[in-house]
């Protein structure tokens, strides 16, 4: 069932995504940030003819009706398999499917009585030197998106936002894409919020810019898009409140915020110093931007936010004390990098792509949405990220994640060519359920960036789930969070009003 809707949207690109907002809800690049309520900040929206016939017979009744039952049994089994890749969902899917446009910038909105706490907790919070990062990051981020090459970024960006934008990179490859951005302006950075998130802080910051944007399509030029825009984007940076302060500037130059040493001009995927092994990018040491954010998704705008359960705030406070390292930034940074992943297992129809983080149960569930045809995503950008619910299940602990995607499919046809699944920009909603045991260890690895959990040894893309190295199985829940499930948000809401 490929089914296409509307018109195209003709938003533009960028880094990360387009800015611009759907009329019945948002869309855009790297994610949202929503307040979702309950006092904390989470990442954080026909005719007829008139003429009379004559009553059909009862064998004609009886076999319109075998022919009636069999094409809702093929609808129902085609959009299934639709949920996830964008088709036509029907019922609660429905109001995601609004065209997008661009909007203009209409100033910071800003959190000024937490930017105050954050000051007065922080008195030698250097807000110019910071600013400058903010700047540096923006300028880089920029060039590599053009470049479509993520080593002059990667010491400074999350592993969720590494893998937002090489999942982008990689559907472009697919298609013969590039998206080149010059006549770049950056006309202002202010600090929009701050908070605290466990052991970290977070702070966000309004950026403004223009730039043009050119988007090519070397197999379909009717792809192509270019323009000039005036867009706003709210960056979250995140960094450990006892972070030792940096022997360099990962912004500025190219050596080891821990041990000084030259950091090589590819970091990789996983983001370590050759010499120390420091994860330079983690938060230990300096800010690492975790999220981007267009203007139409941030804030009370975000999609998702009414899901967050009125009870997360206290199960949050609870789980900062049973685990010291828990952040809600983080787990939504390690959902959004298993969902991008998981989007690259649907273009790509590779289920080994997952196998190393997801549990037998959403292995299988996943793996049955694999397209039987090539199907790539034109346009994937990850609106929201946004921690929804937290609880105990047994001896688990169990988080929901939020997540609204905004995409456009096209299948690709013999000889390279391409055919539009759907006409214009969609957006879906969908709910991961990651879990890990109530008494998991400390991982040593970092499994989603192809690390082993229990002894940290480098891990390929494969449908074993045993390490080679250790022997300890890679998608175990006790030291990771590991996806458990992958739903729909209208799959996601029966089951929250389910009495079971």
């Amino acid at each position: 069932m490929l089914m296409a809707f509307g018109t195209a949207s003709g938003v533009l690109a960028r880094a990360g995504g387009a800015g611009g907002h759907s009329s019945g809800g948002s869309r855009s690049s790297g994610g949202s940030r929503s307040s979702g309520g309950g006092g904390y900040h989470s990442s954080s929206g026909r005719s007829s003819s008139g003429s009379t016939a004559p009553l059909p017979s009862a064998a004609f009744v009886i076999v319109f009706g075998i022919i009636v039952a069999l094409a809702i049994f093929v609808v129902m089994r085609g959009r299934k398999r639709q949920q996830l890749l964008g088709g036509a969902a029907g019922g609660d899917e429905a109001d995601t499917e609004d065209e997008v446009t661009e909007e203009q910038p209409e100033g910071p909105n800003v959190d000024a009585e937490s930017l105050a706490a954050f000051r007065a907790a922080h008195p030698a919070f250097d807000e110019a030197a910071f600013k400058l990062k903010v700047s540096r990051a923006f300028a880089k981020i920029q060039a590599a998106w053009t470049a479509q090459e993520l080593a002059g970024v990667r010491a400074f960006i999350s592993d969720g936002m590494y893998q937002r934008f090489a999942t982008q990179f990689a559907m472009m490859k697919l298609l013969k894409q590039t998206n080149v951005l010059d006549n770049i302006t950056l006309t202002s950075v202010e600090l929009a919020a701050a908070w605290q998130d466990g052991a970290y802080d977070v702070v966000e910051v309004y950026v403004e810019a223009s730039m043009r944007d050119a988007f090519v399509c070397e197999l379909d030029h009717g792809l192509d898009m270019s323009g000039e825009s005036a867009f706003a984007e709210y960056w979250s940076f995140i960094r450990k409140q006892k972070a030792p302060d940096p022997r360099g500037d990962i912004y500025g130059d190219s050596t080891c915020p821990a041990c000084s040493a030259p950091l090589p001009k590819d970091l990789g995927e996983v983001g370590a110093c050759a010499y120390c092994h420091a994860l330079v990018n983690s938060g230990a040491y300096d800010w690492i931007l975790a999220e981007i954010t267009q203007q139409a998704d941030y804030g009370a705008r975000a999609a998702m936010g009414p899901l967050v359960s009125r009870a997360l705030p206290q199960a949050v406070a609870q789980l900062h004390q049973e685990i010291p390292e828990f952040s809600v930034q983080l787990i939504e940074d390690k959902a959004s990098n298993a969902f991008m992943q998981i989007m690259t297992v649907l273009a790509t129809r590779n289920p080994a792509l997952m196998r190393r983080f997801v549990s037998d149960r959403a292995f299988a569930q996943i793996s049955a949405l694999i397209p039987p045809e090539p199907v790539v995503f034109n346009r994937l950008y990850l609106n929201e990220s946004v921690l929804i619910d937290a609880a105990r299940a047994g001896d688990r602990h169990r988080l929901a994640v939020g997540l609204s995607v905004t995409l456009q499919r096209v299948k690709v046809l013999p000889q390279g060519r391409l055919a539009k699944i759907d006409a214009r920009e969609i957006q879906r909603r969908h709910v991961l359920i990651l879990e890990r045991d109530v008494a998991a260890g400390s991982s040593k690895g970092a499994l989603y960036q192809h690390q082993c959990s229990t002894c940290g040894a480098p891990v390929g893309d494969s449908l074993d789930v045993t390490c080679g190295y250790c022997g300890a199985a890679l998608n175990s829940t006790r030291l990771e969070w590991i996806v458990e499930e992958l739903l729909t948000q209208g799959e996601y809401e029966k089951r929250r009003q389910s009495p079971r």
